[in-house]
């Protein structure tokens, strides 16, 4: 059941140690970073360690990224007194699966990955980018029929789509990485995954990646559906080696990884609703966004839905609250209404992210491409909430016990304020129990929930909060058959322990 709780620690590696070289006297890469880093994330109870950005750069995204104006303000927006020197290009634009040479390089991460196995216990998920190679990957030069070539009518009617690169004197004009809805990735070419070549090639650099990490976060992962590929380059030259129409690379792919590690993690990102198809060709977890899209629309009530429908009989969800994408949490959520919404994500039965900052309450979003980050100042509030939380969950049934949504019912006749609710129970096979309870609204607010636990029928219980001082003695039956009173606070919740008085 240990699927209830996964914790992922993700990190931009190259800031990190930018970050550590301008604070320390010494040099960092890989092998001397600081132990007391990774002791505080086990002590969390962090089960895996994501370094984005880990491979060796591409100068010509670099090089891209301080030339388009447009990321600019982005970057002026995460550090204001920003330079040149700063950006160092996009951690997505792959040029080889290669650890990069500042960091250390290949037998330093070896070493590296063994350190946090022995030591502390951590796991290492890294990326991996199936859509395209950067602009100045080996792979272009010496593999160019891998990637799609764009005719010349297409080059005149948009040059936002393609670039020209020489290879060995002559000229060829690619397509730029991209999906159906957002500009062109300039800084890569885009894979043709038609050619039985480039599905052979693709899967023999994802089997060395599974030997070096213990999972893969795989990016943009539906633009590999053979539907959307098509739909998306149907209109470029095909390749000679073409494959079956509806020939699915993932379902191949992961079968054959799986057979040789069964225990190795595949993670989705995806969007458009495919998250069921990717996880019906074998993925373990899909990181989509949709309970966050809904916790910023704020709609209780399609938040409850989701929760009921999804988590009632399956734990393949990758949740945050913020990531390298989107915008600093504690930024877009008032302190209380955080406390509330991370409380929710972090006991839903899942797997969860925890992303550099997030835990000290930093509100500046940090652009990718560079490698310094502003300054702030710990939220010491918000820290030692969060410690509190995930220590709390580490002591509970949420690790290994059974989900059940619960539907919060009207504390009194009229009373509309259950609607504010969102309450769940897990109980495990010792019969420990721990009930989750959160009023997502800015108004104090009371229900009932119903706990239909077996165990209840005829004993007397103390329910202790988890996350405060509070605790009270309640009646088994009246628990079970009418249901349990709560009044909370504005955005409280709580994780109420389940203690049998005998």
């Amino acid at each position: 059941m240990k699927m209830n709780h996964r914790l992922v620690y993700q990190i931009d590696i190259r800031e990190f140690v930018s970050r550590l070289n301008e604070s320390k006297s010494k040099t960092h890469n890989l092998n001397n970073l600081p132990d007391d880093f990774f002791s505080e994330l086990q002590g969390l109870g962090v089960e895996f360690f994501w370094p984005l950005g880990i491979y060796e750069p591409s100068k010509a995204s670099q090089q891209i990224s301080i030339s388009m104006k447009e990321l600019h303000k982005k970057y002026s927006d995460s550090l204001p007194d920003w330079k040149e020197t700063d950006v160092i290009g996009s951690p997505y634009a792959i040029t080889q699966y290669r650890i990069a040479k500042s960091l250390g390089g290949e037998e330093v991460y070896k070493k590296f990955r063994l350190k946090l196995k022995n030591k502390f216990n951590l796991k290492i998920i890294l990326d991996f980018v199936p859509n395209h190679f950067a602009l100045d990957s080996p792979v272009v030069q010496k593999h160019p029929e891998f990637f799609i070539r764009v005719p010349l009518k297409e080059t005149e009617i948009n040059s936002e789509i393609s670039t020209t690169i020489k290879i060995k004197d002559k000229e060829y004009t690619f397509a730029h990485g991209k999906e159906p809805y957002s500009p062109a990735w300039k800084d890569t070419l885009q894979l043709d995954y038609r050619s039985r070549k480039v599905c052979d090639f693709m899967f023999k650099e994802l089997l060395k990646l599974s030997e070096k990490c213990d999972g893969v976060r795989c990016d943009m992962s539906m633009l590999l559906l053979s539907d959307i590929f098509f739909n998306n380059w149907k209109n470029f030259p095909l390749p000679a080696d073409y494959v079956p129409v509806a020939k699915e690379f993932w379902y191949d792919a992961i079968k054959k990884i799986k057979q040789r590690n069964p225990d190795f993690i595949f993670i989705a990102e995806v969007y458009w609703s495919r998250d069921n198809d990717l996880l019906d060709l074998g993925f373990d977890y899909v990181y989509e966004k949709k309970l966050y899209d809904l916790l910023i629309d704020y709609r209780i009530d399609l938040i409850n839905e989701y929760i009921k429908k999804i988590f009632s009989f399956q734990k393949k969800r990758f949740l945050f609250i913020e990531n390298h994408d989107e915008q600093r949490s504690a930024y877009v959520f008032p302190p209380d209404k955080l406390k509330a919404i991370a409380t929710l994500i972090y006991t839903l039965p899942s797997m969860k992210l925890i992303y550099d900052g997030q835990l000290e309450g930093k509100k500046i979003h940090h652009a990718i491409q560079l490698k310094r980050i502003c300054q702030e100042n710990i939220n010491y509030d918000l820290k030692n909430f969060y410690k509190l939380l995930l220590h709390s969950i580490k002591k509970s049934s949420i690790i290994d016990g059974y989900f059940k949504f619960l539907q919060p019912i009207p504390a009194w006749e009229g009373n509309p304020a259950f609607y504010n609710f969102i309450t769940f129970l897990y109980e495990n096979d010792n019969l420990k129990k721990d009930l989750i309870v959160i009023n997502l609204s800015p108004y104090q607010s009371q229900c009932k929930v119903k706990i239909e636990s077996y165990d209840l029928k005829g004993k007397k219980f103390l329910i202790k909060d988890r996350l405060s001082d509070e605790q009270y003695i309640r009646d088994g039956d009246e628990m079970f058959n009418s249901g349990l009173y709560l009044d909370l606070k504005p955005y409280q919740s709580q994780i109420f322990e389940f203690i049998r008085q005998d």
